[in-house]
């Protein structure tokens, strides 16, 4: 399998985990931790008394964080986050408010799919829309979603055996009306897969355009007006802040580059030095503070705040795996791995498993939705029906237990990109 091949995989991972609930790709890595603020360790002061350690640091180098078994204040935040689907509906959730007290899940009913709105963990439930399952033979199903507070944007994939046959909506949570469609792919055109991102009342995407190239689309959701503000090689795009980005390839035999624009605007705006010299990155995300991104290979995480003088290696996945998802919300960085879905928490340099097996997440703010199958992915479909999902609100969650052994390891200024 070729390197660009290799990363669409990953990148499709959580996609193809939402749709399918639980396939293996939902948890496609790692396990390791992070970074620092000012080049040294957070003061005692700073945090609460975590419980110590209970597990050593990792054989693999004091470049990773220290695995911790998970607090007891991290499990009672999951029973009290958990969601529960209270009309015996199989339920998986897509996407979460930044306030964490809005979720979006898919609802199986027999003939068909409904994508609703749940508030209260679950006990209030509204319709937002609905899905035929299978048409003129073609299953759909509904794919990446986003919430910024008043917008959702999702995806309703129109065949599974076509990732390139999909549209696009959105719903104002803020009036009654239906969703209404943003755009229909022509599936002609191939990809890259579809990972929309919304914030501020904009939706953006990255879609495959005419002649081999891709073009990153900003779209007004109030006036729903598109604008196509970059076209070439390119990956998917990420919003951090302000700041609408993608990385690029120059076609001219020259590294992989990040570029950005205002999402406000669409007019020029430049990444922070450390991020637009990034050498080499296969998947890129932030919140406009801390940034967070994946190794060429798939192999490595990264993170950098304003303040540190370079980057900082997260984790190192583990023989035979990858870096699927990840997501930045407060201080923590947060992944699907080959065993579980991981928390790396910046202030103390450790990190934890915050699920039992295969998940998935989705992220709003400091909000961050967590997934998983409590009986894991097997050959029984039943089995896979009911997934447990839960919110947590990263900044009232204590600090991990200290790492004391972790140094911060940058990026090898040798791990260069590829062409995309």
């Amino acid at each position: 399998m070729s390197s660009s091949a290799r990363v669409l995989s990953a990148l499709t991972a959580g996609l193809v985990c939402l749709a399918l609930v639980g396939a293996s790709g939902c948890t496609a890595a790692p396990d390791d931790g992070d970074g620092r603020r000012d080049g040294t360790a957070p003061t005692a002061a700073s945090r609460s008394d975590p419980p110590p350690v209970t597990v050593a640091p990792s054989e693999r180098g004091t470049a990773d964080f220290c695995r911790v078994e998970r607090p007891e204040a991290w499990a009672a935040a999951e029973e009290r986050g958990r969601y529960g689907s209270g009309s015996g509906a199989a339920r998986r959730g897509v996407a979460v408010g930044a306030d964490g007290e809005t979720v979006f899940a898919v609802e199986e009913t027999g003939a068909g799919s409904e994508l609703v709105a749940l508030r209260d963990r679950g006990r209030k439930r509204r319709v937002v829309h609905a899905l035929t399952t299978v048409v003129d033979g073609r299953k759909n199903q509904y794919g990446s979603a986003r919430f910024d507070g008043r917008w959702l944007v999702f995806e309703v994939g129109h065949d599974v055996d076509d990732w390139n046959d999909w549209s696009l909506y959105a719903w104002d949570s803020a009036g009654g009306s239906a969703p209404f469609l943003v755009t229909r792919h022509d599936k002609a055109v191939p990809g890259p897969a579809l990972l929309v991102r919304v914030h501020g009342g904009k939706a953006a995407w990255t879609e495959g355009a005419r002649g081999g190239r891709q073009a990153v689309h900003l779209y007004d959701l109030a006036a729903r007006e598109d604008t196509v503000v970059r076209t070439g090689r390119l990956g998917p795009v990420f919003l951090a802040g302000d700041l609408l980005g993608w990385r690029e390839d120059p076609g001219s035999g020259g590294p992989v580059t990040v570029r950005a624009v205002s999402a406000g605007t669409g007019g020029p705006a430049a990444p922070p030095p450390v991020i637009a010299g990034i050498p080499g990155t296969a998947h890129l995300t932030g919140d406009g503070e801390t940034w967070a991104w994946v190794s060429p290979d798939l192999r490595t995480l990264y993170a950098w705040r304003p303040g540190w003088e370079e980057s900082a290696t997260v984790a190192r996945a583990a023989e035979g795996e990858t870096v699927g998802q990840v997501e930045v919300t407060g201080d923590l960085v947060t992944w699907t791995g080959g065993a579980a879905v991981w928390a790396a928490d910046l202030r103390s340099h450790s990190r934890t498993a915050l699920t039992p097996g295969y998940g998935y997440l989705g992220a709003s703010g400091t909000s961050l939705l967590v997934g998983y199958l409590p009986e894991g992915f097997g050959k029984d479909p039943a089995a896979r029906k009911q997934a447990v999902d839960y919110v947590l609100r990263a900044r009232e969650l204590p600090p991990l237990p200290d790492c004391p052994a972790w140094i911060p390891v940058p990026q090898p200024a040798t791990e260069t990109g590829s062409a995309l």
